[in-house]
C-alpha cells in the first residue's frame, strides 16, 4: 500500500504539503479525469479497495463502483455546473471482486489548468449494519403494539373527513371551480392544524447538494415507466389515476385496493414508484412497505420510490423510514392533483438519473400546467 510522503525526498513544499494533505484524511480519495481514468489515489484508498495505489491509478472509476457507466458519470459532471457536490450511494468493488457499502461525494477540483473530478469515499458497512438491527427491533416493537389501539379519536375523526374532502376538492380542482377552492382549503387548513403530531416536509432530494443511489450490478431494477397507486377508496384511485395519466402520459399505471393486492402487482410488474394509503382494510400501507422490503432484499430487487400519501400522521416506522431515506416521501390527505403529480415526477426523475438515462421528456412537456 502507499506510504507516507518521505520527508527526505526532493519535493517543492507545496507538492509535499499536498500529499502530507492528502494521505492524513479519513476518507479514500480518488481524483479522475472527467472520463473517469484515475490519477490519484491515496493510502486510504488503497486500503479500502484492497488494491495497490499503482494499481488504482491504472483504473477507471466505472470498474471501482457497481454498477457505474458513462452515462452516470455525464450527469454527475453537468450536475456539478450548478452543485458544489454530487453524492453517491453505491457498492464499491475491491480487488478480488467482493463489494462493500460506500457513500460517495464527487466535487470539482483544479490541481493544474484542467478541471478533475474527486471523489471521497467512506465505508458504511457498520452504519448499515446498525440500522438494520435498530429496523429489526423496531418491526418487533410494532408488532407487539398491533394489539393496541394506535389512533387517538381526532386522528380517526379527521380520516373519516379526510376521504369526503379528498373527493370533494378533486372535483373542484377539476372543474377548475374558484368559488369552492377556498372554503375547502380553509377546511384541509384546519384538519391539518388538527394532528397532534409535526408533519414531515416533502423533499425531492436530501441535504443540499443532489443525491444519486446506484443499485449494484446484481440488483435486478424497477421499471422506470411504472407506476403503482395503493388506496382503498375507489373514487380516490381514480383521481390520482386521472390526474397522473393526464400530466405524465408516458407512464404506465396500475391500481391496488390494500396491501396484499399491491404486493402481487409489485411482483408482477416491479413499478419504480408506488403512491401508497397507510390505513387499509386486509394489509395496511406499514405492513406492506415491510414487506416491499422484505421482497427486495431477497430477490435482490431495486426498491421503489414510495409516496404515502394518507390522512394519517403517518406511524413512527415510516417516519424513520423517510427521514432515512430521500427517495421516499409524505402527502398529507387531502391532497392536490398538482402536488402529487409534481411529487410522482420527482422520484421518477431520481430513478432516471440514478441509472444514467436523462428523464422522460414527455413527463416535462408535461408540466406545464403546474
Amino acid at each position: 500500500m502507499n506510504s507516507r510522503p518521505d520527508r527526505s525526498a526532493s519535493h517543492d513544499t507545496e507538492d509535499y504539503r499536498f500529499q502530507e494533505l492528502l494521505h492524513s484524511v479519513y476518507e479514500g480519495i480518488l481524483i479522475a479525469g472527467l472520463r473517469g481514468d484515475v490519477e490519484i489515489a491515496n493510502s486510504r484508498a488503497a486500503e479500502l479497495f484492497g488494491r495497490e495505489s499503482v494499481d488504482l491509478c491504472h483504473a477507471r472509476i466505472q470498474d471501482l463502483i457497481s454498477g457505474f457507466t458513462d452515462e452516470i458519470l455525464q450527469n454527475i459532471v453537468e450536475s456539478l455546473e450548478k452543485e458544489k457536490h454530487v453524492l453517491l450511494e453505491a457498492s464499491c468493488v475491491r480487488g478480488n471482486g467482493s463489494l462493500f457499502p460506500g457513500e460517495i461525494a464527487v466535487h470539482n477540483i483544479y490541481l493544474g489548468p484542467d478541471s478533475q473530478l474527486c471523489f471521497s469515499v467512506r465505508d458504511v458497512t457498520q452504519r448499515i449494519e446498525a440500522e438494520s438491527r435498530l429496523e429489526d427491533a423496531q418491526d418487533e416493537l410494532v408488532r407487539a403494539e398491533k394489539t393496541k389501539a394506535r389512533m387517538e379519536t381526532i386522528t380517526t375523526l379527521a380520516h373519516e373527513i379526510n376521504n369526503p374532502l379528498q373527493m370533494l376538492l378533486g372535483m373542484v380542482e377539476a372543474d377548475n371551480n374558484v368559488r369552492y377552492a377556498a372554503p375547502l382549503n380553509r377546511i384541509t387548513t384546519v384538519i391539518q392544524q388538527l394532528r397532534l403530531q409535526e408533519e414531515l416536509r416533502t423533499v425531492k432530494y436530501a441535504g443540499t447538494a443532489s443525491r444519486y443511489e446506484i443499485p449494484a450490478a446484481d440488483v435486478k431494477p424497477a421499471q422506470g415507466d411504472r407506476l403503482l397507486i395503493v388506496d382503498d377508496e375507489i373514487t380516490l384511485r381514480r383521481f390520482f389515476e386521472s390526474m397522473i395519466e393526464a400530466k405524465l402520459p408516458g407512464i404506465r399505471i396500475e391500481t391496488a385496493a390494500n396491501g396484499q393486492q399491491a404486493l402481487e402487482a409489485f411482483r408482477r410488474e416491479h413499478p419504480a414508484v408506488i403512491v401508497l394509503d397507510i390505513a387499509m382494510p386486509v394489509m395496511d400501507g406499514e405492513e406492506t412497505f415491510r414487506e416491499l422490503r422484505r421482497i427486495c432484499k431477497d430477490s435482490k430487487w431495486e426498491m421503489p420510490a414510495v409516496v404515502f400519501c394518507t390522512g394519517y400522521t403517518p406511524p413512527e416506522s415510516i417516519r424513520q423510514a423517510l427521514q432515512r431515506e430521500s427517495l421516499h416521501t409524505y402527502l398529507p390527505k387531502p391532497v392536490t392533483g398538482a402536488a402529487l403529480v409534481e411529487a410522482v415526477r420527482n422520484r421518477f426523475e431520481f430513478h432516471a438519473l440514478s441509472h444514467g438515462a436523462p428523464p422522460d421528456p414527455s413527463a416535462d412537456s408535461a408540466a406545464g400546467g403546474d
